[in-house]
């Protein structure tokens, strides 16, 4: 009888062990297998995340050289034609004897050069040529200069340190991501003063743009706000870093770092 108690005991607890087993079995596969699966989605997720950088860098590519071709198109071809007519009115005002024709060829003349001067500022803004040759803190306070002409909203433009060259692309990126913060500014904010600040030094730059507007709730508008998100992914493709910072309010302010090493 003992005996048969034994092996009974024996039984249940080969049974208990290999319960156990299969258990711990199943859980380790289930494990293993959330594991993979994980893994997968991860590679998945940087695939997707590789595409859709690598979408966006073609788009602004191709944003930026119909803007090179539209910025040329209206210096090389618009630009001269319009100076070209522009001479012929002159030619029209010298020789004519009729003071009321004189009269309306000074004022066409006056209203060329208006046009001229927005052709100009287009292009410069398409395709600034101060970038190129002089680099980023000239381009943008040629670009703040163009603005306070329109005697719409003052810009003031300072700089700390000294200027240094970068990469190309990184400079046209910064330059672009400014020039949309300052368009925002003139057309959503309501502010009457812009301050733009640009801090080089050793390998660094920051560049910081604070507003006097009205301001805007910061969560809403990174949880819908389109533009917003392509600002940041357009600085994070050229390894810069962008933070901002917004109550109703009191303004905004938005800053832009790049360490030229990294």
């Amino acid at each position: 009888m003992g005996s048969a108690n034994a092996e009974i005991v024996l039984v249940y607890f080969i049974g208990t062990v290999g319960m156990l087993l299969l258990a711990a079995g199943i859980f380790f596969f289930f494990i293993t297998y959330q594991k993979r699966l994980l893994q997968k989605q991860l590679e998945l997720n940087k695939v997707k995340q590789d595409q859709q950088e690598e979408i966006l860098k073609n788009t602004i590519q191709a944003q930026e050289k119909e803007r090179k071709r539209i910025a040329q198109d209206l210096h090389d071809e618009v630009g001269a034609m319009l100076s070209v007519v522009k001479l012929n009115v002159g030619r029209i005002e010298r020789k004519s004897e009729e003071e009321k024709a004189k009269i309306l060829a000074g004022e066409t003349k006056s209203y060329l050069d208006d046009v001229i001067t927005q052709v100009r500022r287009i292009s410069r803004a398409l395709l600034p040529p101060s970038l190129e040759k002089l680099g980023l803190f000239f381009a943008l306070e040629e670009l703040a200069n163009w603005v306070n002409k329109s005697d719409e909203i003052a810009i003031e433009c300072w700089k700390g340190g000294e200027q240094f060259r970068f990469d190309s692309n990184q400079e046209l990126s910064i330059f672009r991501v400014v020039q949309e913060l300052m368009n925002n500014a003139i057309k959503h904010s309501g502010a009457s003063l812009i301050k733009m600040n640009a801090r080089f030094e050793k390998n660094t730059l920051a560049v910081s743009l604070s507003d006097n507007g009205k301001g805007f709730n910061l969560e809403e508008m990174t949880r819908t706000g389109l533009g917003l998100k392509n600002l940041e992914s357009r600085t994070e493709l050229i390894g810069a870093r962008f933070k901002m910072k917004s109550e109703e309010g009191k303004g905004t302010t938005a800053i832009i770092y790049l360490n030229t090493n990294d």
